[in-house]
């Protein structure tokens, strides 16, 4: 697979993941967990390390990890390899991404890390695999992380979630429209 092939494959899991978080409908619980071994550094940094035991009968592309969105929140990034590791300091999110392994059926994975100036809380994160027909699909959960706030409430999430399908449903209904008048 050459570059331009990955950085195409890499965006599509981007983004599907990216919408997998927009739809709270499309989230299941099946069982894949996240523990993180948090270590207090010489120099003041804690250290993550996470493995993902992955017990479902699905393999799993990414791996999410809501932090603090700050930009030195993570530093020193590690992933085992046939994986990529991605900071976006403005989302506040530490990805976990197969290059050429996933996060397969029944098996459990070590090896993904970074340090932090901050200490730990307990923070959301989202794991993500295609259906059948390429659709993404989400399995949440918490774990130890750099995270600014614990989780929010649940009724602040239900009117998160409220909001951003309204954005969407507006959205497609604004595009539909669209369409409708071109094909007249």
């Amino acid at each position: 697979m050459n570059n331009s092939q990955q950085h195409l494959r890499l965006l599509v899991l981007a983004g599907a993941l990216l919408c997998a978080l927009v739809l709270p409908s499309a989230v299941h619980a099946e069982p894949i967990m996240l523990n993180a071994t948090v270590t207090t550094l010489s120099n003041g940094l804690f250290r993550y390390e996470y493995s993902v035991a992955n017990t479902s009968t699905f393999d799993f592309l990414a791996i999410s990890i809501n932090v603090i969105d700050e930009p030195n929140a993570v530093q020193n990034l590690f992933r085992p390899t046939g994986f990529r590791a991605f900071f976006d300091p403005g989302l506040g999110q530490v990805d976990f991404v197969e290059n050429r392994r996933n996060f397969t059926a029944g098996s459990i994975i070590s090896g993904f890390g970074f340090d932090s100036p901050f200490a730990p809380n307990l923070s959301l994160f989202t794991a993500l695999r295609l259906d059948a027909n390429f659709n993404p699909v989400t399995v949440q959960g918490t774990v130890l992380a750099p995270a600014a706030v614990a989780i929010p409430e649940p009724a602040t999430m239900i009117l998160l979630g409220t909001g951003l399908a309204g954005i969407a449903a507006k959205a497609r209904r604004r595009k539909a429209g669209k369409k409708s008048v071109k094909t007249m």
